[in-house]
């Protein structure tokens, strides 16, 4: 029992390896260009059309401004990826004003001036300073309030409108459908991020399973590393949040197995290797596998390594309990066999009962 689950702790310990690079390869990708702003313009510009913008241009240089604002950016003029009801609201009430500090492009503002209009808020600038207003007394009397709360209370008192109930009736349904995409995109990005990763070190998980299985070291030595790192990244509160592994002993450990090739080191032998058809289907459940993310590994490892930890606790217990009714029964024995003093009821007419030969 406890060598099956060692192979299934070590295999979930490679497999997090590479899920982390993965993921950290993943997030790179994503942040440079910057695709969940993107996301997050596109299905502003589809909602802005829903509220009465004419065309997907004017949408888009709206959505591009929002997302730009300064309140809403991340970094310096980069698109921001989070935005609430209350904020896009009063921000576009800002925007059809023209008094704020960023302004659209003039075409892009009377397109969004006269959906407004057409919405019921035909004085944005009077509008927002109504908001604010009400949005101050309820800070004053109501203190326990939110400020995404007040916020929301104030427009609702002050900008009661068509435009205001299109916002609300639609507003959270297009953010998850944006995140829905997004999830989607980076699960894309995922695999193929995977497949990368598992041909440049050619990553065989049956190869490595197989191993685990008939190398008893190789094996112990995978599961001590993992079962030391994770006691000593989880003593801690703080550090049980962000426990990863540390992969460099474990790479090491692989490279020097051959359980995985680095190009740079023979690119010759790796290109060999790699035209093996026999380690096709190893690395295709690699990708598999990998493809599921490192949060789904770092938690199967986590529940592994628990119950690794209560059977050998049970398994050392039992064996205590086997070896110390062994000792009984020999020293049982023993007395019967005439190491100590032998009863007088053992001897008789029909002589010693214990004599032997």
């Amino acid at each position: 029992m406890l060598k099956t689950l060692d192979v299934l702790i070590g295999v979930t310990t490679v497999l997090l390896l590479f899920s982390m690079a993965v993921t950290v390869i993943t997030q790179a990708i994503t942040n440079i260009g910057s695709r969940r702003g993107r996301h997050l313009r596109s299905g502003l510009a589809d909602l802005l059309l829903q509220l009465g913008i004419p065309t997907q241009e004017y949408a888009q240089k709206i959505a591009d401004g929002l997302l730009r604002h300064p309140l809403i950016a991340e970094g310096k003029r980069k698109l921001g990826t989070v935005i609430h009801r209350e904020e896009f609201t009063k921000l576009l009430l800002d925007f059809a004003s023209g008094t704020g500090a960023q302004k659209l492009e003039v075409d892009a503002h009377d397109a969004l001036k006269k959906a407004l209009e057409e919405g019921g808020i035909t004085d944005p600038d009077q509008a927002l300073k109504n908001i604010r207003a009400i949005s101050l007394q309820l800070e004053a009397s109501n203190p326990e309030l939110s400020n995404h709360l007040r916020d929301g209370l104030a427009i609702l008192h002050e900008a009661p409108s068509d435009f205001v109930a299109r916002v609300n009736s639609w507003f959270d349904q297009t953010i998850d459908r944006v995140s829905q995409r997004f999830t989607t995109y980076t699960h894309w990005i995922t695999i193929g991020v995977s497949i990368l990763v598992v041909l440049a070190v050619q990553l065989d998980m049956i190869a490595i399973a197989d191993r685990l299985w008939i190398d008893d070291q190789f094996r112990n030595t995978i599961v001590s590393e993992a079962t030391k790192q994770f006691s000593e990244k989880t003593q801690s509160p703080q550090n049980a949040a962000n426990a990863n592994l540390d992969p460099k002993p474990f790479y090491n450990l692989l490279n020097s197995t051959a359980l995985i090739t680095v190009p740079g080191d023979n690119p010759r032998g790796w290109l060999q290797r790699l035209k093996d058809w026999r380690k096709a289907p190893g690395m295709i459940l690699s990708v598999l596998l990998i493809s599921l993310g490192a949060p789904f590994w770092y938690n199967v490892l986590k529940d592994l390594l628990k119950l690794r930890s209560s059977l050998s606790q049970k398994d050392d217990l039992q064996r205590n309990q086997r070896q110390a009714a062994s000792g009984g029964s020999d020293t049982r024995s023993s007395a019967l066999a005439g190491d100590g003093p032998r009863p007088t009821w053992l001897s008789g007419e029909r002589g010693d009962l214990t004599a032997v030969g």
